[in-house]
């Protein structure tokens, strides 16, 4: 009874929260349909969700970076000597630029079935159990059906299975986002993130879209980007969460200025990106 009641009121509080991207199920009470939901990462006042009420610390790794060139030193010629040398113009090859995925080594998941460690809690979020691996199948697809003319919405969507969950976790939760994969700008979750991508001269907005539907011990999340209809620089990325990251997430004002992937608690190992291509 004690139990029951218990996550009614879970069901409750997080049913009266909206995050962005943060995905958040529990197990039925009895068997059935999945008692809460949650979603993306954060709310932010006026429809755009900014601030993950969900998961947050944990000092993320980044790959070393090195500049392209760096090193490489031009060979200057003795002074007071005129050689031909000297009069040959610097090498003005330019290095092919490097794209932030590659500078900073991160891989692409192909899309299909995954392996994915997440959260487990026992009636709150709070109350940590233990870590256990679930299943998540991601596919992903794009259309220029419901968007303005020439844009296209690019939608990946996760079938998380937690049939793994451990008896002792009622509950468990993951996080999900996007980024651009040249710059590795952050795109905010259920919100749209000003000049966020640049094709030639012109900057351009990102919108994302976070929903969920839960059938135990399934939840089916749909995750979408709106962009430019030729942009082809959006990477999703699945992973794990925990209150910790959620703290750390919501030091942040994401409306201030842009931020990229490396600034946020959701960086380095536990995370699997995808894109369009599997590219």
């Amino acid at each position: 009874m004690k139990r029951k009641m218990l996550m009614r009121m879970l069901a409750a509080a997080l049913s009266a929260s909206l995050l962005a991207g943060c995905g958040n199920t529990a197990k039925p009470a009895d068997s059935g349909s999945v008692v809460t939901a949650g979603e993306e990462e954060g709310t932010d006042a006026a429809e755009e969700a900014d601030v993950e009420e969900e998961p947050g610390s944990e000092e993320s790794e980044e790959a070393d970076v090195e500049e392209p060139g760096a090193g490489n030193e031009p060979e200057e010629a003795d002074a007071g000597q005129k050689s031909e040398e000297s009069e040959v113009p610097e090498d003005e090859t330019e290095l092919e630029p490097v794209n932030w995925l590659e500078e900073h080594g991160i891989a692409i998941t192909p899309q299909g079935d995954w392996p994915v460690n997440l959260y487990g809690y026992d009636s709150y979020v709070e109350d940590y159990v233990c870590d256990f691996e679930a299943g998540v199948n991601v596919a992903i697809s794009e259309t220029i059906e419901g968007a303005d003319e020439g844009f296209k919405k690019v939608t990946a969507v996760y079938t998380v299975d937690m049939s793994n969950m451990p008896e002792e976790v009622t509950g468990c939760r993951w996080n999900t986002s996007s980024f651009d994969r040249y710059t590795g700008t952050y795109f905010r979750g259920n919100a749209k993130t000003k000049d966020a991508v640049r094709i030639g001269d012109e900057y351009y907005d990102i919108r994302t879209e976070y929903e969920q539907e839960n059938n135990w011990p399934l939840s089916i999340v749909t995750y979408t980007v709106t962009c430019p209809a030729d942009y082809d620089g959006t990477v999703f990325q699945f992973g794990y969460t925990s209150p910790e990251k959620g703290e750390e997430y919501d030091k942040n004002d994401y409306t201030a200025r842009l931020y990229t992937m490396d600034e946020l608690p959701y960086y380095g190992e536990g995370y699997l990106r995808f894109t369009l291509t599997d590219e």
